[in-house]
């Protein structure tokens, strides 16, 4: 992370506070909880898995989040299922994204661009 750049989620709020003295930003990203984060390798932004209200069809709710709170992608969802959704998120040594879908599968994501770099189903 960029020094004083931190991103924190307390009770599903993320709290964006830049390290440049602007205005900290609180929210729910697309109008979503929070549910976990990590940081990105550029240290000025984040990913970030929102928490998709059930029954809500298919969610693209693993997201990259810049320090002004601006979405720079939506993590890309196997093509398997109509309802699917993230429901996990990590990254690896090299800052790919690693994640869970609800259907069962096991993805890595592209850092840079949220699109699907492999898949494995796991159930």
């Amino acid at each position: 992370m960029t020094p004083g750049l931190s991103f924190a989620v307390d009770d599903g709020v993320l709290t964006i506070s830049p390290s440049d003295g602007s205005d900290v930003w609180e929210g729910l990203p697309d109008g979503m909880p929070v549910h976990d984060l990590r940081a990105a390798p550029d240290g000025r932004s984040a990913f970030v898995l929102l928490d998709p209200p059930a029954g809500g069809g298919r969610v693209r709710n693993l997201v990259r989040i810049t320090s002004a709170a601006e979405i720079v992608w939506r993590g890309e969802l196997p093509e398997t299922d109509p309802t699917d959704a993230f429901v996990s998120l990590a990254t690896d040594a090299e800052g790919v994204v690693l994640a869970s879908t609800w259907s069962g599968y096991r993805v890595r994501l592209d850092p840079d661009t949220g699109r699907l770099l492999s898949q494995v189903f796991t159930k």
